[in-house]
């Protein structure tokens, strides 16, 4: 059973929807086409040259004005953009016109007619002896020109001729005009269509050369545009594959045109200035034999006083020849020339006609009729009483519309015999008791909404997008209890993408556990529901489709379909110019939602998400995910090397590259969201929510929403943590950083790093270097340490990869994310020597290894601290008394006058001050061990390097003035005669300076060339 009873739930059968609506519409029956036609709205001007003014007619007044043609104006255009109707009216009048028995009807239909189909139409009205051989003649040409190839080679080389030997019009600008000459000298135009690498440009299938060739041999067909065929300057714009190959003319030529978008321009005009004689030249017949042929017959039916009726549904199909047309049906009879009186009907585009049309055209013209309203003149049009005539005519069939249709009885409506009309009609709204079902008249407009260009109602696409479609796809799917389908949202989502535009108005149409129902309810609301939300429709709605109400939604609150409710003015649309009637406006929330919450919505519909949209709602996730973790680098901080792309972090969480919003790399993140994917939509929109209003409770639904949040991103982490997070147990990288990093902490002099104990050697790998007292004095020892701690070296890359495995690993509760006692096994030594896992980046292993080889290459940094210690063993005593007695010596000689100018006793004082009584100690001990310096291992070594060096400097710094002070007394006293008190003191002068001399010798050498301190 369905909601029809024991019949269908689909009221027609499918075979019949495009036996009704067909690809071609001038196939169909009259009847056919008379029980779906609908009055179309038509500008009617007087005036050829005025696009102002004008009255709104229909069909009838056309018919009236070919009736009332006057001899002298015998020319009715019906103008309008491709599929607006124009070939409807003309065959309109074709059934409705009723000529006499004087009037000979020529039909020119735009399909399926070739060049010597048209001709052989209009000669089979003529009977004199000129029209034989005519007839004759068309036969020989066409047959000439029946192979379609040899007809392109030879309109391409025609063209060649005709654009070189005509083509250098002079009646243009001086720059039109040498433009010209060049383009239709033989290195132009000539030499570019003669060329055979551009060959297969210039004759592809969907070129101009081809697409007129196979007009002219076939007719056109429903997939050909309905304006004339010609050159564009798209056409011209060539590119091959091996432009090397190109003759060097027409490649220049073709350079030219590429980089010159209005020589381009003036070389598709210049083409098409010349079709007309070269489609002459090759199918043997042209505008003036179609101009003698229609004279002819015109004289004919003169002699038997008859008159001549020409529809032509299609101007355009005269391309090539239209130039004899126009003369033929321009031609006034004269006294001399005695033609019949000949009326002409001719559907044609705008712009041609506009364009393209000769003065003596308009002269000719009597009325013009429109199809493209302007914005000023609105018209009544309702697209449902459009739909209805097809619909009806489609339960219907076409059998039984030939069979019983008359002008007395027309077709018969098929809702009258449907049981559940009442209650159908009700729900989905009905035109003159012909129902609207499967449509509502809001279904019916979004749908047209999405198959028009801007908002245009053009008759071609809403029947041959929109009904044909859905009656011959669809009916299946309902009567199945499919409806609405996939198919159905396919086509027309565009037409409803503000139609519950959010995720969680999808959700509250769930059926849990039937998904495929979940998304019919959907589309349901979406297409037939008023436009307010998540409701339920019409419960005959629900009944037709088999999808039953949510008992916890409100019913719809709106006026029943059929029945009219206050409507906005209608909105004039382009192309028709048919104005749509429409629903009021709905109050859009779009306004009051964050732009990004705005986007995601927009993502979930289209899958289009604009790339700063996309960074920001990474960002986000990043964020919350990051929370979620709680990753500590142990020192109270976030780790930055989680949310690092680098290559030796590897693997990282990093936003950009470890969440995908869609896209190929939905298979490789670590998080993938799919604007698909219901549950992840709606998690991106809650977080983006959340992130505008910084708080859960100016949220939608933000309680709901904040623990579905909560629960995903959890999921989201765990599966971050299951790829980021190392094994449990021993890891061998962890062991190789671990002692790459002692080793230099070891050369930085990090004290803690000679420690026995695993905590204080840890605690080593992260501390700061002392700086050298004297980095002058030691240029190794410096370049070796800032090897190391330089921000981007290796220990920060090494210390940042070991915080990387070593991270939140311990459980809640502990104060920091280093696992301890994890990393103290790392400490072990034997696991210094254990092999590299595979998996470790190659940037890391080098790193590491270099390490390891600078703190081994220590002899440069051994001889820099031999030149800097001095041998202090031949002294005398300890530096504090040698110096309290230069000192005493200096004070007595100034005292009698016979101390040196250059002796600075204070300084020399001070310097003896700063000298520590531990000094003399530490650098004996520093020499005796770069005595030993063979026999130390790598670490006595290094901490050998890093002993303090400043005693040595404190030395220094007081012996070399005290060495200079002694050498300018001696130079003073050696000037004078000696008395016996300076006899004294140069006994103890001669003792000091032996004590002294041997020290001097020592600090000047370590000093040496370097300047000393």
């Amino acid at each position: 059973m369905t909601w029809r009873g024991t019949l269908p739930a689909a009221c027609w059968e499918a075979r019949e929807a495009p036996a009704i609506i067909p690809v071609e519409a001038e196939s169909t029956s009259n009847g056919v086409f008379l029980a779906t036609h609908t009055s179309i709205p038509i500008l009617l001007r007087d005036r050829v040259d005025s696009a102002v003014g004008g009255t709104i007619v229909d069909e009838h007044n056309l018919r009236r004005a070919v009736e009332e043609l006057p001899a002298d104006q015998p020319i009715i255009p019906i103008l309008g953009k491709s599929g607006t109707g124009k070939s409807h009216l003309i065959r309109w009048l074709r059934i409705n016109l009723k000529p006499n028995d004087a009037t000979r009807l020529i039909f020119v239909p735009k399909h399926r007619m070739s060049l010597r189909g048209i001709l052989e139409l209009i000669l089979e009205h003529a009977t004199s002896e000129r029209a034989a051989e005519l007839r004759a003649k068309v036969a020989a040409a066409s047959d000439a020109a029946a192979d379609e190839t040899t007809a392109q080679l030879r309109l391409r080389n025609e063209l060649a001729v005709l654009v070189e030997t005509r083509g250098a019009d002079k009646d243009g600008t001086p720059e039109e005009n040498d433009l010209r000459a060049f383009l239709a000298s033989a290195e132009g135009l000539p030499a570019l269509l003669g060329d055979p690498v551009f060959r297969r440009r210039l004759l592809a299938d969907n070129g101009p050369i081809a697409r007129l060739v196979r007009e002219k041999l076939s007719g056109k067909g429903a997939e050909d545009k309905e304006d004339a065929f010609g050159f564009t300057a798209a056409d011209l714009d060539l590119s091959v594959d091996d432009v090397s190959k190109a003759g060097v003319d027409a490649a220049s030529v073709a350079s030219a045109l590429a980089s010159d978008a209005p020589l381009r321009d003036l070389a598709a005009k210049m083409l098409n200035e010349q079709l007309g004689p070269a489609v002459s030249e090759v199918f043997g017949i042209g505008g003036d034999d179609l101009k003698q042929l229609l004279v002819e017959l015109r004289l004919d039916l003169h002699r038997q006083g008859l008159e001549l009726l020409l529809l032509i549904e299609d101007f355009s199909i005269f391309q090539g020849i239209q130039g004899g047309l126009i003369d033929a049906i321009t031609l006034l009879p004269t006294e001399t020339l005695a033609l019949c009186p000949m009326r002409v009907v001719m559907a044609v585009t705008t712009g041609y006609f506009v364009n393209q049309m000769p003065e003596t055209v308009y002269t000719r013209t009597y009325k013009v009729f429109d199809l493209e309203l302007p914005p000023d003149k609105p018209a009544p049009f309702d697209p449902a009483r459009f739909a209805a005539r097809y619909l009806n005519a489609v339960r219907v069939g076409s059998q039984e519309i030939d069979e019983h249709r008359t002008d007395e009885h027309p077709e018969p409506n098929h809702c009258l015999q449907c049981p559940v009309r009442d209650k159908c009609h009700q729900a989905f709204g009905e035109v003159e008791g012909v129902g609207l079902f499967p449509f509502s008249r809001t279904a019916l407009d979004r749908a047209i909404r999405s198959q028009s260009k801007g908002d245009a109602f053009i008759a071609r696409d809403v029947l041959t997008r929109v009904l044909r479609p859905v009656l011959h796809r669809d009916q299946t799917e309902l009567d199945e209890g499919r409806f609405p389908s996939t198919g159905f949202e396919s086509d027309f989502r565009t037409g409803a993408l503000d139609i519950l535009d959010n995720v969680e108005d999808q959700v509250r149409l769930r059926t849990p556990g039937d998904p495929e129902l979940s998304e019919r309810r959907v589309r349901m609301v979406r297409f037939w529901g008023p436009g307010h939300g998540p409701q339920n429709l019409h419960p005959s709605i629900h009944e037709a489709f088999a999808i039953p109400p949510l008992p916890d939604l409100i019913a719809e609150q709106q006026t029943l379909p059929h029945q009219p409710s206050v409507q906005e003015p209608v909105r004039p649309l382009d192309g028709m110019q048919t104005p749509v009637v429409v629903d009021p406006p709905t109050p859009s929330p779009a306004a009051s939602k964050p732009t990004l919450v705005q986007a995601v919505d927009e993502w979930h519909k289209t899958g289009q998400l604009v790339q700063s949209h996309r960074n920001d709602l990474r960002k986000i996730v990043h964020t919350a995910v990051i929370g979620c973790l709680g990753l500590e680098d142990g020192f109270g901080g976030d780790s930055g090397d989680w949310t690092k792309a680098r290559a030796e972090f590897k693997p990282s969480f990093d936003a950009n590259t470890s969440i995908a919003l869609d896209g190929s790399a939905l298979q490789t993140a670590l998080i993938s969201i799919d604007h698909r994917n219901v549950e992840d939509v709606r998690v991106l929109r809650a977080l983006a929510w959340v992130n505008a209003k910084e708080s859960w409770e100016d949220v939608p639904q933000g309680d709901a929403l904040q623990s579905l949040c909560v629960n995903r991103v959890q999921v989201w982490a765990d599966s971050v943590s299951a790829v980021l997070l190392p094994s449990e147990g021993d890891d061998a990288e962890l062991g190789r950083l671990a002692h790459a990093l002692l080793s230099v902490s070891k050369a930085l002099g990090i004290a803690d790093s000679y420690k026995s104990d695993a905590l204080s050697r840890v605690k080593a790998l992260f501390a700061s270097s002392a700086k050298l007292a004297d980095p002058v004095q030691r240029p190794h020892m410096r370049k070796l340490q800032d090897r190391f701690v330089d921000p981007k070296a290796d220990r920060n890359l090494l210390q940042q990869r070991l915080l990387r495995l070593t991270s939140y690993r311990q459980g809640a509760g502990k104060p920091l994310a280093i696992d301890l006692p994890r990393l103290v096994r790392a400490m072990r030594d034997d696991a210094a020597e254990a092999p590299w896992p595979k998996q470790v980046p190659e940037q890391i292993r080098k790193a590491a290894d270099d390490i390891q080889k600078r703190t081994t290459m220590l002899d440069p940094m051994l001889d820099e601290t031999r030149r800097l210690a001095p041998n202090v063993s031949d002294l005398g005593g300890d530096v504090a008394q040698v110096a309290q007695a230069l000192n005493t010596l200096l004070s007595d000689l100034a005292t009698l006058g016979q101390s040196a100018n250059s002796i600075n006793l204070l300084a020399l004082h001070d310097a003896a001050k700063s000298v520590k009584p531990s000094d003399l100690k530490k650098v004996t001990d520093l020499t005796e061990g770069l005595d030993a310096w063979p026999a130390l291992t790598v670490d006595q070594r290094l901490r050998l390097m890093n002993l303090d060096e400043r005693p040595a400097l404190r030395i220094r710094a007081w012996l070399d003035p005290a060495l200079e002070a002694v050498n300018a007394l001696e130079l003073k006293l050696q000037a004078g005669p000696a008395s016996e008190a300076q006899r004294e003191y140069d006994d103890t002068l001669q003792r000091l300076v032996a004590g002294l001399e041997t020290l001097s010798r020592e600090v000047m050498d370590v000093a040496g060339c370097e300047g000393g301190a």
